[in-house]
This record gives structure tokens, C-alpha cells and sequence, in this order.
């Protein structure tokens, strides 16, 4: 399980998270919403420290984190359980698809070449992209290169992984292949995902757990039954029904 408790992040004078209380059960799917400035990203980011909090803690099952006071060690030892998808993708251009997923293989789980081909190979047809080991990203889709990014994060066998907005920088007509992608991941792979998107369709049929924000707070989570189809909060229901009309999918 992962638990925040009073998370606080400030840019400046801009009070990103304001006291962030939140508990992800171990093995869910949990979806965060909200609008752009919400803190949702900042939340997600502050998990593996790509984005330091000023205080609180964060604590990852045996793995207890004082954001104050953390250590390197610490900070090392969360990367190595946590795994990141980006919504720019993030491959290496001067790699292909098989040394992208290859190379976090060599690199933090120090394993062999030879095993760490034999892995990527494996994730790749995971995610559909058996026949593309060897193009680099210019030659991929942005679907596709979202999919690498994807094989990526699997391969190091993670016990979360983090989406950070993984369908916005795609056109409209690929978002659908890396939903597909993400939601045999649910069905299949035995980790955490907590995934920050607007897909609100992706929200209501994959996730366990909704967690809305706004303005740097929690307003309102539960089952995406109760917070999508039933919302209590006035907020949330304004988000939604100016939100779900422009971007419902349906997988």
C-alpha cells in the first residue's frame, strides 16, 4: 500500500499541495482527476521524488519516508520499486525500441546484456510491438512510442508503476491502442498503477479507486461507481459534467 500523510509542495509562493491525505491498496488501479493545476501530477511525481514535497510522509508498504528528512538511500530504494510512464514519452532517439526497454535493465537491475535483450523481447510483444525491436522512436507512432515507454516500466518488474497523463500528447486516434495496452496491464500484471489521465472512460471501466483534486486538495474519492456515477461533491460534479461530454472513450 501506499500512503501519503500531509503532503505539502510549494513552487514559490504557489501552494501545489495543501496537506494531501490519501491511502493506494496494493495491486489497485487507481485513477487521479482533476483539472490542469489540480496538483494532480505533483502528486504522482512526489512518489519517486522527480519532485522533492516539502514535508510529510510517504510511506510505500515496509518503507517509511519523512519527505524532510530523506536520504539518498531512501530515494534510491522507492526508484527501484516504482516505475514511470511519461506523457512525452521520453525514449532515448539514438536508441531503438529493444535498447530503450534494454537499457533500464543493465542499468539499474544490473543485469546481463544477453538477459536484459531477452526480457525487452518479451515486453515488447507484451505490448504488441513484437516486430518493432529494432526501429527507433522517429520511425514509431506516438502510440507506439508510448507502448515502448510501457514495455519499459514492466520490464523492470516494479511493484507501482506511475502514468503520468499517458494519452495527452497523442492524436485523438491512438489514444485507443495504449488504453487497450494499459488495460490488459490491469487485468494481467500483478502491480500498482496509479494512473493521472482525463480519460474519464478509462476511469470508469479499469480503476478501483477515483481520486478527484482541485486546487492542490482531495475533494472527493471512492469507487468510480461512487465517484463518477454518484458524486457528492459540488465540485466534482461540475468537473464532470463539463468534462465527460468532451472526453468520454469507451474501450
Amino acid at each position: 500500500m501506499i500512503t501519503f500523510k500531509n503532503i505539502h509542495k510549494s513552487f514559490g509562493d504557489n501552494e501545489v499541495l495543501k496537506g494531501i491525505n490519501a491511502s493506494v491498496p496494493t495491486g489497485s488501479v487507481t485513477v487521479i482527476l482533476g483539472p490542469s493545476g489540480s496538483g494532480k501530477t505533483t502528486l504522482l511525481r512526489s512518489i519517486n521524488f522527480l519532485e522533492k514535497a516539502d514535508r510529510g510522509e510517504i510511506i510505500l508498504d515496509d518503507l517509511h519516508i519523512d519527505v524532510e528528512k530523506v536520504t539518498k538511500q531512501e530515494i534510491h530504494e522507492i526508484r527501484q520499486r516504482t516505475a514511470m510512464v511519461f506523457q512525452s514519452y521520453n525514449l532515448f532517439k539514438n536508441k531503438t525500441a529493444l535498447e530503450n526497454i534494454m537499457e533500464g535493465l543493465i542499468v539499474v537491475k544490473k543485469i546481463s546484456k544477453a538477459e536484459a535483450k531477452e526480457k525487452a523481447i518479451i515486453f515488447l510483444e507484451k505490448v504488441g510491438l513484437g516486430s518493432k525491436g529494432d526501429f527507433y522512436a522517429h520511425q514509431l507512432s506516438g502510440g507506439q512510442q508510448q507502448r515502448v515507454g510501457i514495455a519499459r516500466a514492466l520490464a523492470l518488474n516494479p511493484d507501482v508503476i506511475l502514468f503520468d497523463e499517458p494519452t495527452s500528447a497523442l492524436d485523438p486516434e491512438l489514444v485507443g491502442e495504449v488504453l487497450e495496452v494499459m488495460k490488459k496491464i490491469a487485468q494481467e500484471v500483478n502491480c500498482t498503477m496509479i494512473v493521472v489521465t482525463h480519460e474519464i472512460g478509462f476511469a470508469r471501466e479499469v480503476a478501483d479507486h477515483v481520486i478527484f483534486m482541485d486546487g492542490g486538495v482531495i475533494v472527493e474519492e471512492g469507487t468510480p461507481e461512487q465517484v463518477l456515477g454518484a458524486p457528492k461533491n459540488e465540485r466534482t460534479k461540475q468537473f464532470l459534467a463539463r468534462y465527460v461530454s468532451f472526453t468520454e472513450y469507451n474501450i
